[in-house]
């Protein structure tokens, strides 16, 4: 069984009043403890996903905080600090950004104005294929994508970054494959339903025997100028989180479900407030030649009096709200064995025998990844130049664009356990 935590909307804030005790704050440690205490009843995490709007104003301090509160809700959920996937909402957009040059807004409306899907669909790319136009559309996204690297889920117009998959295993030994979009790419100074973009790139998923798809977005598709179209490509989803509206729903059908999420802290404002998220549990269940995908969500909604995180019943009394979704047969191959969850990809390994007689690191790819981006710039720049992992056409790419390369280069020459023995140099120095 796989068991993830479903956030979204959290909204970290460094204008945040420094008087007194931050009511937030208070929901979010709130929301801390309920996730132990239900971790204790369920049993561990095997990831968490945030559907966006992380940040208030898309500020590094804001990424910060946002980093350190993600480690201890690891921490409370029991899963490794690395095994948490992110995408972009409106809030991580840095509007500054956009205010200060007006040339990015100009694009945003430009691809707008297409007549058809097929014409804002081709404005978009013919932009990201432009590498000084893509840098700047890509601009405001600046210190999300500093941060969300760390989990790599950074977003650019690249072949694997436009949108991302990552996979998780089920406990059949097939693949949940987690796509996560970037709805907030053309987000801008006065969002309205239908202002925004995915394009066909950014949502169309490849079938594949033995794999499932889990689709994230902040936006639902009533957001979009491409929401038809995505709609139709979310067919092939059988799992769809959503983020944005901050109501807590769940809509199964026959071939999919999908939850949108309460929002972690929404605006006090909101006549409706009531933080939330959810915990899914996802099986593959056999029998009777039948194959059916189980996905239980467990909706956590805050309520009173004492103001707790409580249970959120199905109509029935049920404590968890079930979908059913059949599936297409499907049989592991034979010599097929469990293996840990989040796909981390092999362990970053020693030189050949004989070669090297330094002990290797036992870091994965996945935790190294993460670990190298929580690193200053200074130390990232440090260790791409000891290893000479660096390449002048390079320059012409933001600092994530390019130490992620230089990462690619080093798993390409056998240098990741080089990689990995600086890391622990650099965490040791401080």
């Amino acid at each position: 069984m796989l068991r993830l935590a479903h956030l979204s909307d959290i909204h970290f804030s460094n204008h945040a009043s420094k008087i007194g005790f931050n009511p937030d704050r208070d929901v979010r440690s709130e929301l801390k403890r309920d996730l132990a205490d239900q971790v204790k009843k369920r049993g561990p995490l095997d990831a968490i996903l945030v559907t966006g709007d992380i940040a208030f104003a898309g500020k590094r301090e804001e990424y910060q905080d946002a980093a350190a509160w993600l480690d201890e809700l690891c921490d409370a959920g029991e899963c490794s600090r690395s095994s948490v996937f992110v995408c972009t909402g409106n809030h991580d957009i840095d509007q500054a950004v956009l205010k200060a040059n007006s040339a990015i807004q100009d694009m945003h409306d430009a691809i707008r104005r297409g007549p058809t899907h097929y014409d804002r669909d081709s404005a978009l790319m013919r932009r990201l294929e432009q590498p000084e136009v893509r840098n700047l559309l890509y601009a405001p996204l600046r210190e999300y994508n500093e941060f969300a690297a760390r989990y790599e889920c950074s977003f650019f117009g690249g072949n694997e970054s436009f949108a991302w998959d990552r996979d998780l295993q089920l406990n059949d030994g097939s693949i949940l494959r987690i796509r996560g979009l970037n709805s907030a790419l053309l987000s801008g100074l006065s969002d309205r339903e239908k202002s925004l973009f995915l394009g066909t790139n950014a949502w169309t998923m490849p079938r594949h025997d033995g794999v499932e798809y889990l689709c994230m977005s902040h936006h639902p598709p009533n957001w979009l100028q491409d929401g038809r179209e995505f709609e139709v490509g979310l067919d092939r989803a059988r799992i769809q989180l959503f983020g944005h509206e901050h109501d807590q729903r769940i809509t199964p059908a026959r071939d999919y479900v999908r939850l949108y999420a309460g929002s972690v802290n929404p605006h006090r404002s909101e006549p409706s407030w009531q933080p939330g998220y959810n915990i899914l549990e996802i099986s593959i269940e056999t029998g009777d030649g039948v194959r059916n995908m189980v996905v239980d969500a467990h909706v956590r909604v805050w309520r009173g009096p004492p103001p707790l995180f409580r249970n959120h019943d199905d109509k029935d009394g049920t404590p968890y709200h079930r979908t059913v979704i059949k599936l297409a047969d499907w049989s592991p191959p034979s010599a097929w064995r469990p293996e840990p969850v989040v796909s981390q990809e092999e362990p970053t390994v020693p030189s050949p025998p004989g070669e090297s007689t330094k002990p290797a690191t036992t870091m994965t790819v996945r935790e190294l990844v993460h670990r190298f981006f929580r690193l200053s710039l200074s130390q990232k720049t440090e260790i791409v130049g000891r290893l000479d992992l660096a390449k002048e056409e390079d320059n012409a790419l933001p600092d994530v664009e390019r130490y992620k390369l230089a990462l690619l280069r080093a798993k390409e020459a056998n240098q990741l356990n080089d990689v990995g023995e600086l890391i622990e140099e650099m965490e040791k120095r401080g």
